[in-house]
């Protein structure tokens, strides 16, 4: 079975700030049951990295995925759109698949059919 990794890099919006902490706790909770949902069906978060210091642009956290099918990838993201993730928090995501350095070069080369 194919596997696909996802990369989430993403830093709070001003909208984000200018919440109450309630809000804030309630929005929370939200985003928990829609990572649990996906959880259930196989989603795996395989590390979370705090990375404002270090990252160029100020994007402040960094997580990785190993999702079983990309149908389990876009229902995540639509799920937090619907929530109003992206209202609160600028994100850029990666979706791939495993391969070796190896196959990647051999590909780079491989003659075309035309």
């Amino acid at each position: 079975m194919s596997h696909f990794t996802l990369l989430e890099i993403w830093r709070p919006r001003p909208e984000w700030y200018a919440l109450s902490n309630q809000k804030k706790k309630d929005f929370v909770a939200r985003s928990g049951e829609i990572l649990g949902a996906v959880i259930e069906k196989g989603a795996k978060i395989t590390g979370v990295y705090k990375c404002r210091a270090a990252s160029s642009d100020g994007w402040d956290m960094m997580g990785y995925w190993e999702m079983p099918t990309f149908d389990l990838v876009s229902e995540l993201a639509d799920r937090l759109d619907k929530m109003g993730w992206n209202r609160y928090f600028e994100q850029i995501n990666f979706v791939g698949t495993a391969t070796t350095a190896e196959d990647y070069l051999k590909s780079l080369v491989v003659e075309s059919e035309f």
